[in-house]
């Protein structure tokens, strides 16, 4: 959809028209849902602090500064957006540099679109170049910690409370024993679990389809589940209390209250059981190959963080046989020793 610079008119380049075209585009073009979705949020606020920001209606008169600007707010802004109430919690903190990082590329991708189409004749980031930041350092839950948020599932069941113990139980089992991505989880419908054969049908990224498998022990927790599950006209395989669909942003909020009850600390809370699955995999001799399948990951760029996080547990456990200060002490006494010294 390429037009004449100009014959455009204020109206057909202003801000607005352009990120609903633009997103239009990214539908019809065979983008996933989630990452149609994702594009218009971003955008959306974009036109918020343009408004807020008074800034020229017309894309032709936006500049690297005004993107330097927005960006600039939200990397050192809380409580961004003018949200109050329920829902705006994930914006009452600083933003991390990944998430600025994102806000980056979705602007890279619009202004690049922009351009492409002869809407603007100079893109406004072709001089801002922005690194992702490195990834934060891998953290998987430990056994004592998989083990206590099992138990509160097991004391709930136990207690009479069959459908949320049985329930909570098979989740946490199948983001441990899967590496499934929340979204991935809570898009679960019942025909896309194979009872018989432990096998997952999953859609990931980009309506990209893999298998994955349980293991009898979660297949096991799974099948008691579904003995609780309420019979109701819900093709989803996570339901709520009320029979409704589980959606990401439950399972979400049922993973944290799960671990502040049993005392789990630390950050992270669902993907972490996805980097615990990572681990695991690897140090229990699966390939990168197969975790890259897996995770289904298009390429080996993220399986390579995790083999460098194995790595480095495996080089401090190796510490603990091979330390110098140990080794010096060790040497020491054992002189003392044979000197007869007490």
């Amino acid at each position: 959809m390429s037009i004449d610079q100009n014959e455009a008119t204020p109206t057909g380049t202003s801000l607005e028209a352009l990120t609903r075209l633009f997103v239009l585009t990214c539908r019809t073009d065979g983008k996933s849902p989630k990452t149609v979705i994702y594009y218009h949020g971003n955008l959306a606020r974009l036109l918020w602090y343009a408004r807020e920001q008074s800034w020229p209606t017309d894309t032709r008169n936006l500049t690297e500064w005004h993107v330097r600007a927005f960006l600039d707010y939200v990397a050192t802004t809380t409580s961004r957006w003018g949200k109050t109430g329920n829902g705006a919690e994930s914006c009452q903190g600083l933003a991390s540099p990944m998430t600025v990082y994102r806000y980056y590329t979705v602007l890279r991708a619009f202004f690049a679109w922009c351009a492409s189409e002869g809407f603007i004749q100079q893109n406004p980031l072709a001089r801002l170049k922005r690194r992702p930041p490195r990834p934060k350092v891998v953290q998987p839950y430990n056994a004592g910690d998989l083990l206590k948020m099992l138990a509160v599932c097991d004391l709930d069941y136990k207690n009479g409370d069959h459908f949320l113990g049985s329930r909570n139980k098979a989740a946490v089992l199948m983001l441990l024993d899967t590496g499934l991505r929340i979204s991935e989880l809570a898009s679960l419908e019942l025909e896309d679990v194979n009872l018989d054969t432990g096998r997952i049908k999953v859609m990931g990224k980009g309506s990209k389809e893999r298998v994955v498998k349980m293991s009898s022990t979660c297949l096991r927790a799974l099948m008691r589940y579904h003995a609780c599950r309420p019979s109701v006209e819900s093709d989803h395989l996570w339901l709520t209390e009320e029979g409704t669909p589980l959606a990401s942003r439950g399972l979400q909020v049922m993973i944290r209250r799960l671990k502040q009850r049993a005392g789990v600390r630390g950050p992270g809370s669902c993907h972490r059981f996805r980097n615990t699955f990572a681990m695991s995999f690897l140090e229990h001799g699966g390939s990168p190959l197969d975790l890259q399948y897996l995770l289904g990951h298009e390429d080996l760029a993220m399986v390579r963080h995790y083999t460098r996080a194995t790595q480095g547990e495996n080089a401090l456990k190796a510490h603990e046989s091979a330390s110098p200060a140990d080794a010096l002490f060790s040497k020491t006494h054992a002189k003392v020793e044979s000197q007869g010294v007490v």
